[in-house]
């Protein structure tokens, strides 16, 4: 009897030792051509899922990095949301050095649980588990394994070949549902696909990728422009609402069937609402009417509550509590228009004007953002209802230019947002410089602002003396000067004017002798190059489309002459154009520059990207 409980105490200590060692992590292991100019390295990444029913699903992770050095600590932070229709089980996190000895375990327990809500604009009530695991020393290898469980789903994982800063080892991407509940998938930029298995009812789609480098992702690419396999289920459910998700028409039926119970303005109500609008001569009015009461008496407030985020609050609760998130606010305004018999349509849409359109041709969840669509018989009005300052009709770059889906009364429908014109977007600057004989300066600046340029004015307004010198100097290009006053004055339409009142103690950019050297103007009219590339593999995303001019006078003490001028430029093509004109009036004493862009896309082409430079 002795001498069993002596083998047994042996074979658990080995068990132990066994389990702490991973000699396969080693460092050493790893082909010299995956750690060549990268800072984390996956050795082993793969999510399984298991899919017992339309909202039921089981997904599996497992996920092993090694971090060269502290350029990759994004790979020492984990962390994960849950919700009442997420729960995550099982999580263990284990550290090991670059031998592959082990170093560090956590469990579940040990993990840190906080409310996902930031303590300002976000109610929510989706929770945040995260671990802190940094080090002084590396490399060192992260393994984490966790398991996740779902009651309510709308969206799968897509696949993600490569990425843009990690080489790869292997990583594999799994899904088992049943034969009638298909998986759907759709290749952007790769050529990855699944290998699938039948087991009776049951079938498995797994992508799976090994010995990969990384992907060159070009400046100035979109967020989702790299290779990735898009993944999504047929069937789903979320709170027991059951949907099918192969048509934008079916998808749209399932929306449907969750704005309906929200979307009514109270019949004590309805009279109000009329009676706002009662003297608009017609339809478009009474809308600019109705979004002007939007503006002026709710305010947005991020709200991630109940099913996923994705039903809207009632008209009534944001008509009493005077805020909402984007989807309440759009819904509200949806049911105030619906109040005055003016048809509207719930617009879901994915934002930012650097995130690409979501594909028209494949129906699935990609969206984060909420409008409004309002037909009219010559023309569509669009609504941004969290903005209280957006013009009216105006959607901006946030949401130009993209894919919207409308929900309409019988399904949905994918339609193409308006993109701005340059026209839209323009900032005229006119200075005028008294140079003194010491090469001191005094400078009056207009700048007048339409668009998407106001945004930046009206940050630069708001601030104070510190940041708005920060501002002038960092973006705007100017040269620090030792004064600086700013006022604002609005004008007529949907523009103002910041006039700036400077003071110089050396408005040349250098002196030599009797030499000055004067810049064209005293900032950068145009402060970011275009990268360089032969062949531009991705399209390249401006900000917006816009016009951008200049006019600067420097007025010359007497005495003075000019010695040399540039000369003048005229560049016109596909994407825009350019000029530039240098002229001194000698009566005046005036040297007077002059300079215009536009540039009349917000996307440019790869193909086209050569032109541009």
């Amino acid at each position: 009897m002795k001498q069993f409980s002596i083998s047994l105490l042996f074979l658990i200590v080995s068990h132990c030792l066994y389990a702490q060692e991973r000699p396969q992590y080693a460092v050493s292991l790893i082909p010299d051509s995956l750690k060549k100019n990268v800072n984390s390295i996956v050795r082993e990444e793969s999510d399984i899922l298991i899919v017992r029913g339309p909202g039921k699903v089981k997904q599996t992770v497992k996920k092993v990095v090694t971090v060269l050095n502290d350029k990759a600590e994004s790979e020492l932070f984990f962390y994960e949301y849950y919700d009442e229709f997420k729960k995550i089980d099982d999580i263990e996190i284990n550290i090991y050095d670059e031998n592959g000895k082990y170093l560090k375990r956590s469990r579940k327990r040990d993990l840190h649980t906080q409310s996902a809500a930031d303590g300002g604009s976000l109610v929510t009530d989706d929770k945040i588990i995260y671990a802190s695991l940094r080090t002084e020393r590396y490399p060192i290898t992260i393994e984490i394994n966790y398991d996740i469980n779902y009651e309510g789903i709308v969206e799968f994982p897509d696949f993600y070949p490569q990425t843009t800063e990690q080489s790869i080892l292997y990583k594999s991407l799994s899904i088992t549902t049943d034969s009638s509940n298909k998986v759907r998938y759709k290749n952007y930029r790769c050529s990855t696909l699944p290998l699938i298995t039948k087991n009776e009812n049951a079938i498995t789609y797994t992508w799976a990728v090994k010995n990969v480098l990384p992907y060159d992702q070009e400046p100035g690419s979109a967020k989702g422009d790299v290779p990735h396999v898009l993944v999504a289920p047929t069937l789903f459910e979320m709170d027991n609402y059951q949907g099918n998700m192969s048509t934008w028409d079916n998808l749209g039926k399932w929306h449907i069937s969750l704005n309906n119970q929200t979307n009514k303005i109270k019949a004590d109500k309805i009279t109000f609402y009329q009676d706002l609008v009662k003297d608009a001569k017609n339809d478009r009015e009474k809308v600019q009417l109705l979004y002007k009461y939007l503006q002026d008496n709710f305010r947005y407030v991020s709200i991630q509550l109940g099913i996923g985020g994705l039903k809207p609050f009632s008209a009534e609760f944001v008509e009493k509590k005077k805020y909402g998130d984007c989807k309440a606010l759009s819904n509200f305004m949806y049911a105030m228009l619906d109040a005055v018999h003016i048809k509207s349509h719930y617009a879901i849409i994915n934002s930012e004007y650097k995130s690409m359109a979501v594909d028209k041709d494949f129906p699935h969840h990609g969206f984060n953002h909420v409008i409004l669509c309002v037909p009219q018989p010559s023309d569509t009005i669009w609504l941004e209802c969290t903005s209280r300052t957006q013009p009216f009709g105006r959607l901006g770059n946030f949401t130009e230019n993209k894919n919207a889906f409308l929900i309409t009364e019988n399904g949905g429908v994918i339609v193409p947002t308006p993109a701005s014109k340059a026209e839209d977007n323009w900032m005229h600057t006119s200075s005028f410089i008294n140079l003194a004989e010491d090469g001191s300066g005094k400078l009056k600046v207009d700048i007048t602002h339409k668009g998407e340029f106001t945004e930046w004015a009206d940050h630069l307004i708001e601030s104070d003396e510190a940041e708005r010198k920060n501002q002038l100097i960092n973006q705007a290009g100017f040269k620090q000067p030792d004064l600086l006053q700013i006022s604002k004055k609005n004008n007529d339409g949907l523009d103002y004017t910041l006039h700036y009142d400077m003071e110089y103690e050396k408005v040349p950019d250098f002196i030599a002798g009797s030499k000055y050297f004067l810049n064209s103007r005293m900032y950068k009219f145009w402060n970011r190059a275009l990268p360089k590339s032969e062949k531009r593999q991705n399209d390249y995303y401006m900000e917006f489309p816009l016009i951008k001019t200049d006019s600067t006078i420097y007025q010359l003490p007497d005495g003075f002459v000019i010695e040399n001028l540039p000369k003048p430029s005229s560049i016109k093509y596909s994407l825009g154009s350019y000029q530039s004109t240098y002229f001194f009036d000698a009566a005046k004493r005036q040297l007077i520059t002059t300079c215009k862009v536009k540039i009349d896309k917000h996307i440019i082409p790869a193909a086209q990207y050569q032109e541009a430079l």
